[in-house]
C-alpha cells in the first residue's frame, strides 16, 4: 500500500516538472520568434585603399547572404579591382562568421631603379701605407697614380628603369616614379659613345672622377729635384718628383703629388693626395696642403693640412697639423711632440708628448676646415640679407611709380634688372643655407671624437675634444681620451 502511494507521488512530481519546462520553453520560443535577422555584411577599406576586408555576421533564423549580394555591396562601395571571388564563396559556403577576411588586394606601385655607373678604374683609392713586420713602412705600393691607354673603356652607364604604376581596390591609379639617370659626364680627354652610355680615354694618362665628371689627365714626372733647374710647378694633373723639393719653391697640382725625397721649406698645394716617401723639414716655415690624404715618414717644424687624413709612420715634431678626419702616427716610433695637432675625428699615436713635459696641443672633434667654411658662409649670408633688403626698398619705390604710370623706360629696365638680380641672390641664399645646415650636422658629431696613445701620454699635453679640455698632469699609459657629457674622461687604449 505504501509503495502505491509513493509511486503515485513520484508520477505527479514528474508530470508537474515537465509541464513547467514545456511552459518555459514555449515562453522562450515565443520571445525568440520575435527576432528574425538575415546575415549581415560589414565592409572595410584600408586607408591606402590597397586592401578590402569583409566580416559576416551570422543570421538569426533568417537567410544566409548570397554571393551575388556580397558582390553587389562591394560594387556599391566602389570595390572593383583585385577581388578574390573564390575567397568570398569560401567564406559563405563554410560559414566563416565574425572574422575579418581580406577579399580584395590592390597592386602597389613599383618605382623604377636608378641608373648606375660601372667604372673600369679605381675611383676610391686607399692610400694607407702598409707597416711591415720590422716596423718600417712600404711607400712603394700605394697605387697613387693610375694610368690608362688611349681608347680604353673608362665607364659605362647602366640606364634607369621605368616605374610600374599600381592600382587600388577601388580602381584608382597609383603612379610610380621612374628611375633617375646617374650624374656623370664626359669631360677633358674623354669621348662618349654614340648611344651616350660608354666613355673612352682620348689620351694616355690618369683617369679622374671629380664633381660628376670623368677626365683623363697626363702625369708630370720630374726626374730630379724641384729647384732652380725646374722653377715652380703649377700643373693641371698629377706630379711625381723623383728627387727632393728644395727650399723656396712651390708646387701646385690639381690632383696628386708623390715625392721620393725630402720636402724642405716649400709651399705645396694639391687637390688630391700627397705622399712624401721620406719626410718634411719645414724649419718653421714650410707649408703643405692636400685636398684629400697626406702621407709621410716624418714631419718636422712644418704646417700640414689635409682634407681627410694625415698618416705618419715615425714622428711629428713641433709642427702644426690640421686634418678633416683622422691623424694616425703609428709605425715604429709613432711620436707626436710639440706644436698643435687638430683633427675632425681622432688622433691615434704611440707616444704623445715627452718625458720633459713638452707642451703639445691636441684638438679633435671639429673639422678645422669646416669651422672656417662655416664662418665664411655665415658672413656671406649676412651680406646677401643686407643686399636683399636694399633691393626690396628700391623695388618698392619703382613699384609705386609703376602704379602711378610714372615709370620711365630707363627705370623699367632698372626694375627688370633688379628683379633678375634678386632672384639670383635668393637662389644663392638657398644654396648657402643648405650648406650651412650640412655643416651644422657635420660639426655636431664631436661626441664620437677621441685621442688615443697606445704607449704613453706624458704630462704637458693639453687635450681638447669638442667643447671640453683637459691638461694632462701625470704620465698615462695605454690610454684613450673621449668627451663624456661635456667632460674629458679617459679609459683603456682603443685603436
Amino acid at each position: 500500500m505504501g509503495n502505491k502511494k509513493t509511486e503515485k507521488l513520484l508520477n505527479w512530481a514528474i508530470e508537474e516538472r515537465w509541464t513547467k519546462v514545456d511552459k518555459d520553453k514555449k515562453d522562450i520560443d515565443v520571445k525568440d520568434s520575435d527576432i528574425i535577422e538575415d546575415a549581415k555584411l560589414e565592409i572595410e577599406v584600408s586607408k591606402n585603399q590597397m586592401t578590402a576586408t569583409i566580416l559576416l555576421v551570422p543570421p538569426k533564423d533568417g537567410k544566409m547572404i548570397t554571393f551575388e549580394k556580397v558582390m553587389e555591396e562591394l560594387s556599391a562601395k566602389g570595390i572593383k579591382y583585385g577581388v578574390d571571388e573564390n575567397k568570398i564563396k569560401e567564406i559563405i559556403n563554410n560559414g566563416i562568421f565574425n572574422t575579418p577576411v581580406v577579399i580584395a588586394t590592390g597592386t602597389p606601385p613599383k618605382d623604377g631603379e636608378d641608373g648606375k655607373v660601372q667604372f673600369y678604374f679605381d675611383t676610391d683609392r686607399n692610400l694607407k701605407p702598409k707597416i711591415l713586420e720590422d716596423g718600417t713602412v712600404d711607400y712603394h705600393n700605394l697605387g697613387l697614380v693610375i694610368n690608362v691607354k688611349k681608347g680604353q673603356l673608362l665607364a659605362e652607364i647602366i640606364p634607369p628603369t621605368k616605374g610600374t604604376h599600381g592600382t587600388t581596390v577601388t580602381g584608382n591609379l597609383v603612379k610610380a616614379k621612374d628611375g633617375k639617370m646617374p650624374r656623370v659626364h664626359a669631360s677633358k680627354n674623354v669621348t662618349l659613345s654614340e648611344d651616350g652610355l660608354k666613355m673612352f680615354a682620348d689620351i694616355d694618362g690618369q683617369p679622374i672622377f671629380y664633381n660628376d665628371k670623368i677626365s683623363v689627365l697626363p702625369v708630370l714626372e720630374i726626374k730630379g729635384d724641384v729647384g732652380p733647374a725646374t722653377g715652380n710647378i703649377d700643373f693641371l694633373g698629377s706630379v711625381i718628383v723623383f728627387g727632393n723639393v728644395k727650399s723656396g719653391f712651390t708646387i701646385k697640382a690639381s690632383q696628386d703629388l708623390e715625392v721620393y725625397g725630402i720636402v724642405e721649406v716649400a709651399e705645396i698645394e694639391v687637390g688630391g693626395n700627397i705622399v712624401i716617401k721620406r719626410g718634411v723639414q719645414g724649419r718653421g716655415k714650410g707649408s703643405l696642403k692636400a685636398g684629400q690624404d697626406f702621407t709621410a715618414r716624418y714631419i718636422e717644424n712644418a704646417t700640414v693640412t689635409a682634407g681627410n687624413n694625415i698618416i705618419v709612420s715615425e714622428a711629428v715634431m713641433h709642427s702644426n697639423l690640421f686634418a678633416g678626419k683622422a691623424i694616425r702616427v703609428e709605425g715604429r716610433k709613432g711620436l707626436v711632440v710639440g706644436g698643435t695637432v687638430k683633427a675632425g675625428e681622432q688622433l691615434i699615436a704611440k707616444t704623445i708628448g715627452s718625458p720633459m713635459s713638452t707642451y703639445t696641443e691636441i684638438e679633435v672633434g671639429i673639422n678645422p676646415t669646416l669651422k672656417i667654411n662655416y664662418q665664411n658662409i655665415c658672413n656671406q649670408l649676412a651680406v646677401i640679407e643686407k643686399d636683399l633688403q636694399k633691393m626690396d626698398q628700391a623695388l618698392g619705390v619703382l613699384e609705386r611709380l609703376k602704379e602711378k604710370n610714372l615709370l620711365t623706360p630707363d627705370k623699367r629696365i632698372l626694375m627688370d634688372k633688379l628683379i633678375s638680380a634678386k632672384d639670383s641672390l635668393q637662389n644663392q641664399q638657398l644654396e648657402l643655407k643648405a650648406e650651412k645646415e650640412r655643416l651644422d650636422l657635420a660639426m655636431s658629431f664631436s661626441s664620437r671624437a677621441k685621442v688615443s696613445a697606445s704607449n704613453v701620454c706624458y704630462s704637458g699635453v693639453n687635450i681638447v675634444i669638442g667643447n671640453a679640455s683637459l691638461k694632462v698632469r701625470d704620465k698615462i699609459t695605454h690610454v684613450t681620451f673621449y668627451n663624456y657629457d661635456g667632460q674629458i674622461r679617459f679609459g683603456p687604449y682603443e685603436g
